[in-house]
């Protein structure tokens, strides 16, 4: 996750600590990206009341017969306090659809944890918004596709975007912070304009722009060019400069780090050295997946993050979330997190290496088969 707003140096987020080594007084900054704590995603049901075309979790309308049950996911919350994780974003599915969702928030918060929830924002009313704030939600992050044809038809149900936004509404009239989540695709391209005048409309907190990943269902559709990601991108960074009260982020794709730099070295020159000191700090994907991000599906597997269940790495019933991550015995996990671990030979070339990582595996082995793969989202490739 790429902080866009930070990078610019047009605000200060509560995560440029953890993100960055950006130290401030009263908090906690790691020695090196390598010493954080994993943010969590944990997906806590497979169902969900809608059947989205893109969903990475493949998620259907009932749960899994073997989800978590309340103590065991009870417990879970427990070892990632005791952990010190330093966030768990709840996702699903739809985590709103668990009938015991709003009694998990609070027994985390409890504990300390710092909860954040993914939304398809369909289900959230009044009533649902204020629960949420009372629980102890910090931040709620809804997806929307573009314009309404193309979020309905993405989201295969009339009248989805009609709902999802009447749900950012209700979360602002609760007083929780809200962000909106748009995904590339060819689809949902022409609707970036549309997008940020949403979020400006609306007041909206965040907005998260996330690069295509193809698992679940997901991985049946097409990704944008890298003319048109480098376009997209280009201009969420204007967008994010003349905008400081939106914080910007995108998602999924390290070398946006780098084309970052680039485009404020035409722009700033002290500026970009930050810039590029910070994602030094960072160091792209390899503080990432299995290093700075863990995810944990319903039944309780462990995997590098969301988009790689078929590399589980344990099961938190079998042993505690905590030991798995920090005594490794699985080989992949180990490479992850190697100090020479392989790498695309085309990345090997690029002056950017450093500030990138090499890609995002999960897409890397996605489209090629191998792990180590290149990443045709890179953004850098002969630019």
């Amino acid at each position: 996750m790429l902080n866009v707003s930070t990078l610019l140096g047009v605000r200060q987020s509560s995560s440029d600590a953890l993100r960055y080594g950006a130290r401030r007084d009263g908090e906690r900054t790691p020695g090196s990206a390598l010493e954080r704590r994993p943010v969590v995603a944990w997906n806590l049901t497979r169902a969900c009341n809608l059947a989205c075309a893109h969903c990475y979790a493949s998620a259907h309308r009932a749960p899994a017969p073997d989800e978590l049950d309340h103590a065991q996911a009870c417990a879970l919350l427990d070892d990632l306090a005791d952990f010190g994780v330093p966030a768990v974003l709840l996702s699903g599915g739809e985590p709103l659809v668990r009938p015991d969702l709003l009694e998990l928030v609070a027994h985390g918060r409890d504990r300390g944890l710092r909860l954040t929830l993914s939304s398809n924002g369909t289900l959230i009313d009044d009533g649902i918004a204020a629960a949420i704030a009372a629980a102890g939600v910090v931040y709620v992050g809804v997806s929307i596709d573009g314009c309404e044809a193309a979020h309905d038809r993405l989201r295969r149900q009339a009248g989805a975007r009609a709902a999802a936004i009447g749900g950012l509404r209700a979360l602002h009239g609760a007083g929780v912070r809200r962000g909106v989540r748009f995904m590339l695709t060819p689809e949902t391209l022409p609707s970036l304009d549309e997008i940020l005048g949403l979020v400006l409309d609306e007041q909206i907190d965040r907005l998260c722009v996330y690069h295509l990943v193809p698992s679940g269902r997901g991985r049946f559709l097409d990704d944008i060019t890298v003319e048109e990601r480098r376009n997209a991108l280009d201009r969420l960074f204007g967008f994010a400069l003349d905008h400081p009260e939106t914080e910007v982020l995108t998602v999924d794709n390290p070398s946006d780090g780098p084309w970052l730099h680039r485009w404020l070295a035409e722009r700033d020159a002290d500026a970009a050295a930050a810039c590029r000191a910070a994602l030094r700090w960072n160091r792209g994907a390899t503080g990432g997946s299995g290093a700075g991000l863990a995810c944990i599906d319903e039944r309780g597997d462990v995997h590098p993050d969301q988009f790689s269940r078929h590399r589980t790495f344990g099961n938190v019933l079998d042993r505690p979330f905590s030991a798995i991550w920090s005594e490794p015995t699985d080989a992949h996990l180990l490479a992850l997190r190697a100090g020479e671990r392989p790498i695309p030979e085309q990345c090997s070339r690029c002056d950017d290496l450093e500030l990138c990582g090499g890609g995002f595996r999960a897409r890397a082995e996605a489209f090629t088969g191998d792990p180590w793969g290149y990443d045709p989202s890179c953004t850098l490739v002969d630019a």
